[in-house]
């Protein structure tokens, strides 16, 4: 539980730090950069001989996952077409999801190994997803709008033709409707463009959108969405399951978020806005969170030592997790990244 703490924090505190990466540099620098920090610190883990190399590889993989989750959802925002951005941005919480699928089911399985090769072999997998991003980044192309930055803008327009793959007339002056559009805004805000920190809170738009971007990450972790990720074995064990069980719960969990998360992405998020999604999953989580409390106070797993024959309260607090899971998946969970993205990019692009 200390070292998951300690990698929060580090992904936490990185992810602000990343963004002079991002300005300066094209936009799959500092990928490339959060990958091999991955890599490091994963082999770290991977190969540990005592507590404090476990505990910096956390750290070290910690700030690369604070990276990426600054870059990533920003690069998606910067190619996504205004149409299906909420669909490509919030294909990340999309990926985190399949991530927390693999891992669920990677950990039952090793369960099953003898001595540390089944942790080890947990922690070492995660060098295959790290090697793919370090070597895949490269065959993506550049953001349009860094293109525009630096003033290459006929590249710029060769890759808006190619997000459009405009290849009929229709589409090619849609792609270059889009790319003007986005030329216009670009060159406005160079002319004024601040790189000082003071700039988030300059003037009474600046502090809204810094608000919003900033809030809707920091109460999307206060969902204690990630606490059930991290902790849902521990969870199911107090609820009466055994370790086995718990596992075994915590990778059917683990399916369900993605799932529901894929539907919403494709075929609500882009219709129905971002407000009303955030307003229905905090209702949702006091809603789950009270029902689940009131069960564990009133059906503790253990009554001097002896089992709770109560089943149907421990069903109903397992269901109440899976609930979270479907609400956040239909909230907070796409929608905080996009929403993010949007408040510090401009709407125009």
């Amino acid at each position: 539980m200390l070292q998951d703490k300690r990698q929060v924090r580090s992904q936490a505190v990185n992810s602000g730090k990343c963004s002079v990466l991002y300005i300066d540099y094209n936009r799959s620098r500092p990928h490339q950069f959060g990958a091999i920090i991955v890599i490091w610190g994963c082999a770290m883990q991977a190969g540990a001989n005592n507590f404090a190399c476990m505990l910096i590889g956390r750290i070290v993989a910690g700030f690369a996952i604070g990276v990426l989750s600054m870059t990533v959802p920003l690069y998606n925002t910067e190619i996504a077409p205004p149409k299906i951005r909420g669909f490509i941005v919030g294909l990340t919480q999309q990926m985190i999801g399949i991530g927390f699928i693999v891992a669920n089911w990677v950990g039952y399985g090793c369960q099953f190994l003898d001595g540390d090769k089944g942790w080890r072999l947990s922690l070492g997998l995660q060098l295959v997803p790290a090697f793919l991003l370090l070597v895949g980044i490269n065959f993506l192309p550049f953001s349009p709008r860094w293109l525009l930055e630096k003033d290459r803008d006929d590249e710029a327009r060769e890759v808006v033709y190619l997000l459009h793959s405009a290849k009929t007339a229709e589409d090619r002056a849609e792609a270059e409707q889009e790319f003007l559009e986005m030329q216009e805004v670009i060159k406005a805000e160079a002319s004024q463009r601040s790189r000082s920190l003071s700039d988030l809170w300059a003037t009474r738009a600046m502090v809204k959108r810094t608000l919003i971007a900033v809030g809707v990450q920091v109460f999307g972790q206060f969902s204690g969405i990630n606490v059930i990720n991290y902790f849902g074995p521990s969870m199911y064990r107090a609820l009466g399951l055994s370790a086995g069980q718990s596992l075994l719960v915590q990778g059917i969990y683990g399916a369900i978020g993605p799932i529901t998360n894929f539907f919403f992405i494709t075929l609500a998020l882009d219709t129905v806005g971002r407000k009303k999604p955030l307003m229905f999953g905090a209702g949702s989580f006091i809603v789950t969170y009270s029902v689940l409390t009131a069960i564990v106070a009133n059906f503790p797993p253990e009554v001097d030592g002896v089992p709770n024959p109560h089943h149907a309260a421990q069903r109903a607090g397992i269901a109440m997790i899976f609930m979270t899971s479907i609400f956040f998946s239909v909230s907070f969970g796409p929608v905080s990244w996009v929403l993010a993205s949007e408040a510090c990019v401009s709407l125009d692009l």
